[in-house]
């Protein structure tokens, strides 16, 4: 296990200070079912975290590959596809998956840090 991952262990998720991505999420976030990610967000935060078949898959034109994403507040884990798409923006297909039954609603912002594997996340604006 490299060292990144080690310290993402060790994290409290509960302390906000411990969310290194944060969005605000918009209206194409929550109605288009994809969660749009920051290029800088995904290559210098997530992909350093990725197991190397995965971020080497990822990095290629039109890259994709399956990551587990955790609600920390739902305690419930998703298996969703984070994409890299022809103009270089990334982005989580399938992310209707949390945004419909939570009824998330644009403006709401969100964290989301890397720990045990799994991209973790939690609502902030509820706080």
């Amino acid at each position: 296990m490299n060292y990144v991952s080690r310290f993402d262990e060790l994290l409290d998720l509960n302390a906000l200070h411990n969310w290194p991505v944060k969005k605000q999420l918009t209206a194409e976030d929550v109605n288009s079912g994809r969660l749009i990610l920051s290029v800088h967000d995904v290559e210098n935060y997530i992909m350093p975290r990725l197991p190397a078949d995965k971020s080497e898959r990822l990095s290629k034109h039109c890259g994709r590959t399956v990551i587990d994403v955790y609600d920390v507040e739902k305690e419930r884990r998703y298996n969703m596809e984070l994409v890299r798409k022809k103009n270089g923006r990334y982005r989580l297909e399938d992310w209707d998956q949390v945004a419909l039954p939570r009824d998330i609603q644009a403006g709401k912002g969100i964290g989301m840090s890397w720990v045990n594997g799994m991209l973790c996340f939690r609502l902030l604006s509820d706080q």
